[in-house]
């Protein structure tokens, strides 16, 4: 057995196979929607342009959606040209890519909102909120036209011609000489969204007044009886001109004479493109695909929502987007189905007996039948963040103070205590309350409050771990208290946005904005990023439920993983063992779980690792500095075929391995 021990060690030191195993997975099929602002496809590929979360990519027509590089900007107009893709983005100009989005350049037109564009060859037109710009080569150089006074919500090129759509009231301009010099034609007092040419034929979209026509270049404009809809985005193919509106998606057969709707009514459809017989709406509740050209459409797959409150309530869960109101799980997460709420930002959720709760933008609502139908209360008209119990007494943190009701959430009355609450947590019958200028308490129902020495700081998320207080904070990461909030100590996870806490089993659990989920099994005084599959998203809920923890992202949806699976390793001893060691994992034979103990001597790096027979590298359990004491990992091979494998312990020059045996 030491001759096999030793050539299984010689062996597995030269081996670098990276774990592949544990990781996030998405659990959000069914939560569709997002702002999409603008569209365009191009050979293989169609893209989304989103507010605030960039450029997604399809190459399968629409069924799967992937974000780009270009992850977090406001994008207002796209357009590919040959190999390239240019996105014109809010404030920070425009981008190029010429990798299928894998990665983008910033022009020298770079602190300009890109409002529309026209890629002809190597020139580019763009309309910003600072007039018309050019470029003649390909976008490494820029020049103002001589039209640099308005916003340009609207361009176009064709006859020869530049057409400029204006924001205000001024309609559409006109520039014979490639930019130098404009022209106000007789459409002069509309605001115009869209512009789309063929030759002389110049078609405008206008807001609010509908869709006009010139076919002499401009000189001579006419309305069209779709005269009372606002017109976000026009294209065309064949002898078809089509709108994308506040009314729905529509087409025009007779050179935008006469209108049809196709499709979409319930829609507001922001940005349109066509792919051959494949149409696409992007809209402010995510994205429709059509196979048939317009004539049916289905929800695409496309995950671009934010979620920002999760809830369990046992047999279900709940999710609170932003601006796509509250979706229901039946199955753990897998799928999602809208509830009837499903156009508020609701930043909260909670539960209280039989009544679920939901703190939005507009205030407090409930719902008494697990989701199916919500009711509104006397809190409207105010953000709410965060919501807490006693018995039938409600508190609520809102945009403009602390709010309470005594019966149950039907009535509700402001408190003096004016500061916005953004999160809430019970210790006893004490409220502790998160606030922009960071924690306060109250002993007597929210009558009055007192300021912890947790000052200057803003609270977004506070959790209670045993007798340790937990505070997520703006910029400065994690605090923690042990006498109930009189001291705060700030954790070694210091520089972080920390946007949603949780706790279980002892272990603390923290969300953050561009660093994805870190955790904490020795109350905050290391953290571990956890991040596997999840990337560095940002995470606005946390949720513990059936084994699992949810995450709620930025821009994705919800994502979860098992319990098991990202804590593994947790401290059951701090005292100081005589030596190094490795136990032998019990059960074993284990189906599909078993546990490792090893103990630790001195501080240092620690590395504990599973291998198949081989000598591959199947699982990574540990990687990480560990100060001296007794840790347990709960390994789940679920993943895992059944055989024979191998754990090695190494740390400060102690090496062992031992055999186990998973039998499926």
């Amino acid at each position: 057995m030491k001759n096999f021990t030793a050539s299984i060690l010689l062996f597995i030191s030269f081996l670098t196979v990276t774990n592949s195993y544990s990781q996030w997975t998405q659990s959000s099929s069914g939560i569709n929607g997002g702002n999409v602002k603008c569209m365009a496809a191009g050979g293989s590929s169609v893209y989304a342009g989103t507010n605030l979360y960039g450029v997604y990519r399809s190459t399968d027509n629409g069924v799967t959606w992937f974000q780009t590089a270009l992850n977090n900007r406001t994008v207002y107009s796209l357009v590919v040209s040959g190999s390239n893709i240019y996105a014109g983005t809010s404030l920070y100009g425009l981008y190029i890519s010429s990798n299928n989005g894998d990665s983008w350049i910033q022009t020298s037109l770079n602190s300009q909102i890109i409002y529309s564009m026209y890629v002809n060859g190597n020139n580019i037109y763009c309309g910003t909120d600072q007039g018309v710009y050019i470029s003649s080569n390909n976008g490494a150089n820029w020049t103002p036209s001589g039209f640099s006074t308005n916003e340009i919500y609207s361009i176009c090129v064709t006859g020869g011609n530049i057409y400029a759509g204006v924001s205000i009231a001024a309609g559409v301009y006109k520039s014979t000489n490639n930019g130098v010099n404009w022209t106000q034609t007789s459409l002069n007092n509309r605001a115009i969204y869209s512009l789309y040419g063929e030759g002389n034929n110049v078609y405008a979209g206008s807001n609010n007044y509908g869709f006009y026509y010139s076919t002499n270049a401009g000189v001579n404009w006419t309305q069209s009886s779709f005269n009372n809809s606002l017109i976000y985005s026009l294209t065309g193919t064949g002898s078809s001109i089509y709108a994308g509106t506040n009314l729905g998606f529509y087409r025009s057969t007779d050179s935008g004479v006469n209108w049809g709707l196709l499709g979409l009514g319930d829609q507001n459809v922001q940005g349109i493109a066509t792919n051959g017989a494949n149409f696409y709406g992007g809209t402010l509740n995510g994205l429709f695909k059509s196979s048939n050209f317009g004539f049916n459409w289905e929800q695409s797959e496309f995950h671009n929502v934010p979620v920002y409150s999760l809830l369990n309530t046992g047999s279900l869960m709940f999710a609170g987007t932003g601006g796509n109101g509250i979706y229901k799980s039946i199955n753990s997460g897998q799928n999602w189905t809208k509830t009837s709420m499903i156009a508020f930002y609701v930043p909260c959720l909670a539960q209280n007996g039989s009544t679920i709760f939901a703190g939005a933008d507009n205030g407090v609502q409930y719902s008494t039948d697990n989701g199916l139908t919500w009711n509104e209360t006397s809190f409207t008209n105010e953000i709410v963040f965060s919501m807490a119990f006693i018995g039938s007494t409600v508190f609520a943190g809102g945009g403009y103070g602390f709010h309470i009701s005594t019966n149950g959430g039907l009535n509700w009355t402001a408190t003096a205590f004016h500061e916005v609450c953004l999160s809430l947590v019970m210790n006893g019958n004490n409220l502790y309350a998160g606030t922009y200028n960071g924690v306060f308490y109250s002993t007597n129902n929210a009558v009055t409050w007192t300021q912890t020495s947790l000052t200057n700081e803003t609270v977004n998320a506070l959790v209670i771990n045993g007798s340790t207080f937990v505070a997520g904070t703006n910029f400065d990461g994690v605090f923690i208290s042990t006498n109930s909030g009189a001291n705060w100590t700030q954790t070694s996870l210091n520089d972080k946005d920390v946007y949603s806490l949780t706790v279980n089993n002892g272990v603390i659990y923290a969300g953050t904005v561009g660093s994805g989920i870190y955790i904490s099994t020795n109350n905050g005084q290391t953290w571990i990023q956890k991040n596997q599959g999840l990337g560095n998203q940002s995470i606005y809920g946390l949720l513990i439920a059936n084994g699992n923890i949810y995450s709620g992202t930025e821009a994705n949806g919800v994502w979860k993983r098992s319990i098991s699976d990202i804590i593994g390793i947790r401290q059951i001893s701090e005292q100081v063992p005589d030596n190094f060691k490795l136990n032998q994992n019990y059960p074993n034979p284990f189906n599909p779980s078993t546990t490792i103990e090893y103990s630790i001597l001195k501080s240092g790096k620690v590395k504990l690792v599973v291998y198949d027979i081989t000598g591959k590298n199947v699982r990574t359990l540990v990687d990480q500095i560990q100060s001296p004491g007794i840790y347990q990992f709960d390994f789940n091979a679920s993943q895992l075929t059944s055989g024979v494998y191998l754990y090695k312990l190494e740390s400060g020059g102690f090496t062992d391995v031992k055999k186990m045996f998973l039998v499926k």
